[in-house]
């Protein structure tokens, strides 16, 4: 329903009126005008949950519908509520600021009073024509990303956490490169290309052919983590492990995850 070879998503959690899927990179949550013609999760499982696929049936889900749009470049944590009851109140909370959403990044060490960490408060608006976020005081919905650096390497490049309650599309991609730099990956918003793989191997090896490959493609920007509550009130921590060619990544960087 996605692609040409079957995909199998992990499922992170869930309960009895939520699921939350470990979602990869080029997938569509739902549907979305800037994703125009690429097949999305929302679809695929309700489709397969109504031909009576066993998978989705175990699940005892009337139907599917994603909490949030997450841009299918990202990967990580996508919500997914099981019944309409579910869906109200989960997107209750999700317009009401009332989640928490961490995500993880890796972009170019920039120097200046922001390298630490800031907090990013542009009001964001669609461009006009193009798929991209732009900030806009007079016409804007008001947006709030917090941004701290959480590792550095020898090397110049550094691990990011951006939190926030509520993120509209794009928003920490956009947020971060009105910084003055961007996530390694993102085409849409001026970030660098992932370094080769040869530049992170000792010249006294050499480098062959095989080492001139990117050693990472796609946007590295991943949703670690979203916080809940279900209806009765518990709480709920949702997590999603980087990516292997993520952490890949971050070895070959030597960039470590803190305790």
């Amino acid at each position: 329903m996605l692609g040409v070879k079957p995909l199998r998503l992990p499922i992170l959690g869930r309960g009895a009126d939520w699921l939350a899927l470990d979602k990869p990179a080029e997938v569509a949550m739902r549907e979305y005008a800037w994703d125009a013609g690429q097949p999305n999760l929302d679809t695929a499982l309700n489709e397969q949950l109504k031909s009576g696929k066993p998978e989705l049936l175990r699940l005892e889900a009337e139907i599917f519908g994603s909490v949030y749009y997450l841009d299918p470049s990202i990967s990580g944590v996508g919500l997914f509520a099981k019944n309409r009851q579910g869906l109200d109140f989960l997107r209750n909370q999700y317009g009401s600021s009332a989640m928490h959403f961490r995500f993880l990044f890796v972009a170019p060490k920039f120097l200046g009073e922001l390298e630490e960490g800031f907090e990013a408060t542009a009001p964001l608006l669609p461009h006009n024509t193009k798929p991209k976020m732009i900030p806009s005081t007079a016409k804007g919905k008001k947006s709030l990303t917090l941004f701290k650096r959480i590792a550095e390497s020898a090397g110049g490049w550094c691990l990011w956490e951006a939190k926030t309650h509520f993120f509209r599309p794009h928003q920490v991609r956009a947020h971060f490169a009105l910084s003055g730099a961007s996530i390694l990956g993102d085409q849409v918003y001026g970030g660098v290309e992932a370094p080769l793989l040869r530049d992170f191997v000792s010249k006294k090896r050499g480098a062959g052919s095989g080492l001139n490959v990117s050693v990472y493609d796609g946007l590295a920007l991943h949703l670690e983590s979203v916080d809940f509550l279900e209806v009765d009130d518990s709480a709920v921590s949702i997590h999603a492990p980087l990516p292997r060619t993520f952490q890949v990544m971050l070895k070959r960087m030597d960039l470590n995850l803190p305790l």
